[in-house]
């Protein structure tokens, strides 16, 4: 039971750190990304071209 119970403990916290690096690397993604100035030059081919 004890065995079953630590296992269970190293489950979830692999996978929170699993999810915790992933969170990471999707933010500082995000961050060098610049969503306005795709969405502004998306809408200027749109209506320009």
């Amino acid at each position: 039971m004890k065995l079953k119970t630590n296992i269970n403990f190293l489950e979830k916290y692999i996978a929170l750190s699993v999810i915790d690096i992933e969170y990471k690397r999707i933010t500082k993604k995000l961050e060098e990304y610049d969503l306005m100035a795709d969405v502004d030059d998306q809408r200027f081919h749109h209506f320009f071209s």
